[in-house]
């Protein structure tokens, strides 16, 4: 074919490279669809495909001829419009070398011409519709690919009179129309980069058959902090032009005999739609191994044609599924990808229950046990062969975990709802420990009843909160049943640690002596085997925990040892807990040692240890807003107002201590001070009122009002500023009542006076 000239637009020259891309996979029964209305653009984008393709065949295998082309193009016999009648005599004036590797060595063919039906009769046009629809009676002629180009109008009668070659493509590329250039103003093709060679591009690591392990045993929401998900959400999807079409997508795994469930459809076509988004993607860097799921599906495809048996197909479901879940483990936690793998291991489990014996497995033909090898072979890049899979109860682990971790996935693109994928993975969890016995392992129990402990918990913050964390505490405890603390000192710290936090959070809402005292017992466990040169955070982030349980404790049994013991706990995760290494975390840490100094100064009788506490809770105050300055305020995990109305407050009560009363110029500085952060606070109340809302979680902290409450919060904000010019007053006269309102906005004056 020759090479039409064509000035090319910059959006068809990237369809047409998503084409040739689909094209160069070179997969198994692959049927596209191109609609390009504009006969001159679609005879230089047909001929160009044509020509590359035979040019990239040319010596890539030497076992076949270099002469039996790659790509094929035929013309549609208007008299008889039939594409496969047109491929059969092709392959039969051509017929394929007989040391051809595969069924990929058969050629791909281009159908072209069937714009021309339109001046054909009615019988023509609708003997082309009809020798569409017997598609499945000739896919023996399409296991490489088949591209067939048509017009707008014909792209939409296929849609509607042939839905059974509709349901086989694979994609639809729609190409848009071009300026009918002026005369002399054609350009140069060779403007088209050509794309790389997929087959160069292969990853070596290791996906081995691991578990999939909930990373949120290891570590709970520590108790004065909103812990965020443990992983972050994955960017949108580019949503730019689409040639592959999401809507349209069929599954390329194709209905074999006997038919897949619709579970196996659906998995399918989320597959392609995967695989499709990748191809979509302008800077996707596009390697074989993005590709890898499509080949798997055509491995299940076989099995299924061929009814192999089920453990045969819970092992490739299970490969496919292992896929996805390396992608998760890398960071890319997108609901996407989180489906897929939870449909992947349902198939697993479906296939596994089925009672093998009553299963009728037909003998492999020679060329189908060929295949099999082959895909085989291609899928060990990506997933460890194995004889066997893993035990029920593992497998239920891992979809439970899956579960879990799409309740937190709060993308915007997600719309599942968190409570129910909550309930299936906490009945999940159930399962798998019903399916355990005597010899199951105990890591398993471990593991198992660790997950379910932590769905619970979760499952707490949206209902029946004390009956869901108790249900959490009993899972625990039955976790630390299967463990040694000597031969697993951190799972059993982590568990202890779990465990304790889900006590503090029941001592919210009843019992709190009794739920705090538990709280303290099982930090103190977790510290036992926690290292703090092997775990510093770890190590750190119980200590803080351990400090805020005795903490709350104090509110409810005044006890100055309890607050002592929560200041040292504070300091020595601040050892680790650095400003350098974990900003966010070392600010709240600070923050909760300002406050558990500031309540010690009003256990204390004597008035210089009262003053020495009080200077200590404004020096880690100041630390913690210092780093908090540094940081945005979406990382902050404390409420940095409450810590800002705190320093005031210990400003002001440090300057009215007797001791200062003799050295008025200490007196004023706290005053000043006092008045500074309270004024600033108002001010952000004042602007709060403007604004969508802020969001406050420290737990020492004053109680940070709502949204609604911001109008009243500005108001004991103003009754602050007004109780610190009186004292300004008291302590230092008219000058200092002076000196205190030169302070204050002129928009606040009016206010202050008047409650003055």
């Amino acid at each position: 074919m020759s090479i039409p000239s064509q000035k090319v637009s910059s959006s068809n020259k990237l369809i047409y490279q998503r084409l040739k891309q689909a094209i160069d996979l070179n997969l198994r029964r692959q049927i596209f669809i191109a609609a390009c209305d504009d006969l001159c653009l679609r005879d230089c984008l047909a001929a160009r495909l044509h020509a590359e393709l035979a040019a990239e065949s040319a010596g890539s295998d030497p076992r076949s001829p270099i002469d039996y082309p790659r790509f094929v193009s035929l013309e549609l016999d208007l008299s008889n419009p039939n594409p496969w009648g047109s491929i059969a005599a092709w392959l039969t004036q051509h017929p394929p070398p007989q040391n051809r590797g595969s069924y990929s060595r058969l050629p791909g063919f281009q159908i072209l011409g069937a714009e021309h039906l339109t001046r054909q009769s009615a019988a023509v046009q609708w003997s082309f519709l009809s020798y569409l629809r017997d598609i499945e009676a000739n896919l023996q002629m399409c296991e490489s690919t088949l591209l067939l180009w048509v017009s707008r109008p014909w792209l939409s009668s296929i849609e509607q009179s042939a839905p059974e070659f509709w349901h086989w493509r694979t994609g639809v590329f729609e190409f848009e129309g071009e300026p009918t250039p002026a005369k002399g103003d054609f350009g140069d093709f060779d403007d088209f980069g050509n794309s790389g060679d997929l087959r160069n591009l292969r990853d070596n690591r290791d996906f081995g058959n691991q578990l999939l392990i909930s990373s949120f045993s290891g570590q709970s929401p520590i108790p004065d902090e909103q812990s965020p998900s443990s992983y972050p959400p994955s960017p949108a999807p580019d949503s730019k032009s689409v040639q592959l079409r999401e809507d349209e997508q069929s599954p390329i795994s194709h209905p074999p005999s006997p038919a897949p469930d619709s579970k196996s459809v659906e998995l399918a076509d989320l597959v392609l739609a995967a695989a499709s988004e990748e191809l979509e993607a302008e800077n996707d860097a596009t390697s074989e191994e993005n590709f890898l799921p499509l080949q798997t599906l055509q491995y299940i495809e076989l099995l299924q044609e061929h009814q192999c048996s089920c453990e045969a197909l819970a092992l490739a479901y299970h490969s496919l599924g292992n896929y996805y879940r390396d992608r998760i483990l890398g960071g890319d936690v997108s609901e996407q990808n989180l489906t897929i793998a939870i449909r992947a291991i349902e198939q697993v489990i479906a296939y596994l229950e089925v009672d093998t014996n009553s299963q009728q497995n037909q003998p492999l033909t020679e060329e189908c046990a060929r295949l099999i090898a082959q895909l085989t072979e291609n899928l060990t890049q990506y997933a460890q062969e194995s004889n066997s899979l893993p035990p029920i109860s593992d497998l239920l682990n891992d979809l439970g975990t899956l579960y879990w971790m799409l309740s937190r996935d709060r993308t915007q693109h997600n719309a599942s709802d968190p409570v129910s994928s909550l309930e299936r993975s906490i009945a999940l969890y159930l399962e798998g420990l019903n399916r355990t016995d005597a010899e199951t392992v105990p890591q398993t129990r471990v593991r198992l009843n660790k997950n379910l402990g932590i769905a619970s918990a979760d499952l707490a913050r949206y209902r029946d909160k004390t009956e869901n964390l108790q249900h959490a505490v009993a899972a625990y405890q039955q976790a630390l049943l299967d463990l040694d603390p000597a031969v697993e000192p951190q799972q059993y710290a982590a568990a202890q640690n779990n465990l304790a936090t889900a006590y503090w959070n029941l001592a919210q809402d009843g019992e709190p002596i009794v739920y705090l005292k538990s709280a303290i017992a099982a930090y103190t466990q977790a510290l036992s085997c926690y290292s703090p040169e092997r775990e510093p955070l770890n190590y750190a982030g119980v200590q803080n925990n351990l400090g805020t349980a005795c903490w709350n404790l104090a509110q409810h049994e005044p006890s100055e040892p309890l607050l002592v013991r929560a200041i040292s706990a504070y300091r020595e995760a601040l050892k680790y807990r650095t400003r350098e290494l974990v900003p966010a975390a070392a600010a709240a840490t600070y923050n909760n040692l300002g406050t558990a100094y500031w309540h010690l100064a009003n256990h204390f009788q004597q008035k210089r240890a009262r003053t020495e506490s009080l200077q200590q809770a404004i020096t880690a105050y100041e630390t913690a807003l210092d780093i908090a300055a540094e940081l945005d305020r979406t990382q902050l995990t404390f409420d940095a107002l409450a810590a800002r109305n705190n320093l005031g407050l210990a400003h002001y009560q440090l300057a009215i201590e007797p001791d200062f009363a003799a050295n008025k110029a200490a007196q004023t500085s706290h005053l000043e001070a006092a008045l500074h952060h309270q004024l600033q606070v108002c001010a952000e109340w004042g602007q709060h009122l403007n604004d969508k809302g802020l969001t406050y979680g420290d737990k020492l902290n004053l109680q940070a009002p709502a949204n609604s409450q911001a109008a009243d919060s500005r108001q004991t904000a103003l009754s602050y500023i007004v109780k610190t010019i009186r004292a300004f007053y008291s302590e230092c006269g008219l000058p200092g009542q002076n000196l205190a309102l030169s302070k204050v906005p002129g928009d606040l004056l009016p206010e202050i006076l008047r409650r003055l």
